[in-house]
């Protein structure tokens, strides 16, 4: 039943009698709402979930194509996933000629790129070359994934570069500093200070002191790599973390507004895995969770004692 209703959510909120009966089957018993939260976690570990729309990439200084999309809905698509799982491509193609790739407040977007896929999150912006020509992206803002099978990528920004080989990794570069999330393959970086090299997995922070960079590491275990690289695939992660610190990172991917009203609530504790597609379904289940209100409009989402 929890699998029923996973679908039944899938690309639409639910309303009305649906809205009823999926909330009875909740309070019919407590062991529903983990059975339903597995159920999500489930699906999205597969990455079987509604592919957002794929739009064209506008080349810099070229003028723009009309966008070509292409919309999928698990109630379809069930029926034909076992046998065409295989051949499925939901990724954007990144075009010949250096394009700017750039995300506001939506989604993570795949894209493929040379031998692997490229991922942007919200509020991120890249410039890449022409795929077929170079492997160097240049880093502006927000976060970058990138997983190549095999070759060699460049990454740099205005104070480091990164080349990988077949490597998997995000890089995030915010107003606090860049940070650094190696999970495979090899990992070299170049500051002023020399060339440095990575080849298990491992979390850099880089802070400016003077012109130079100082690099602090620590590894990262298989359940740290599960949690940080499941935004690629629309999915929040969330591990005892705080009711303030989960607003925060859920915030870039909604234009809604998300606020706590009582004060007291800043603290309360957040487990569990969220799709960033559902914000609300996101509020009613951590409502539930720390035993809240919530009180959701067009505009805002606000918790409440």
């Amino acid at each position: 039943m929890a699998a029923h209703w996973v679908t039944q959510q899938d690309a639409q909120s639910l309303i009305g009698k649906e809205r009823q009966d999926f909330e009875a089957w909740l309070a019919q018993d407590v062991r529903n709402f983990g059975a339903y939260v597995r159920a999500q976690a489930f699906f999205r570990h597969l990455n079987y979930r509604a592919s957002p729309s794929l739009s064209h990439v506008p080349a810099r200084n070229t003028p723009s194509r009309p966008p070509w999309t292409a919309t999928v809905s698990r109630r379809r698509f069930l029926p034909l996933a076992a046998a065409s799982i295989g051949s499925l491509m939901l990724y954007d193609t990144a075009r010949d000629q250096t394009v700017r790739l750039e995300r506001g407040h939506e989604l993570p977007r795949n894209y493929a790129w040379h031998q692997g896929v490229i991922t942007l999150d919200a509020l991120t912006t890249a410039y890449l070359p022409e795929a077929t020509s170079s492997d160097r992206i240049e880093m502006i803002n927000g976060r970058l994934g990138i997983q190549l099978h095999s070759g060699i990528v460049s990454v740099s920004t205005d104070t480091l570069r990164l080349t990988g080989t077949a490597a998997d990794f995000d890089l995030t570069r915010s107003p606090q500093g860049l940070r650094l999330q190696h999970y495979a393959g090899t990992l070299t970086w170049q500051t002023p200070d020399g060339q440095h090299q990575l080849t298990t997995p491992t979390s850099v922070e880089f802070t400016q002191a003077g012109r130079s960079l100082q690099a602090t590491c620590r590894p990262l275990s298989p359940d740290d790599i599960i949690e940080q690289t499941a935004w690629r695939q629309g999915t929040l992660v969330l591990n005892d973390t705080t009711l303030q610190n989960a607003l925060a990172r859920f915030a870039p991917y909604t234009r809604l507004k998300l606020m706590i009203r009582d004060p007291h609530l800043s603290g309360s504790r957040i487990s569990g895995s969220f799709a960033l597609a559902a914000p609300e379904d996101f509020a009613l289940s951590i409502a539930r969770l720390i035993r809240c209100r919530v009180e959701i409009s067009n505009r805002s989402i606000a918790f409440t004692a």
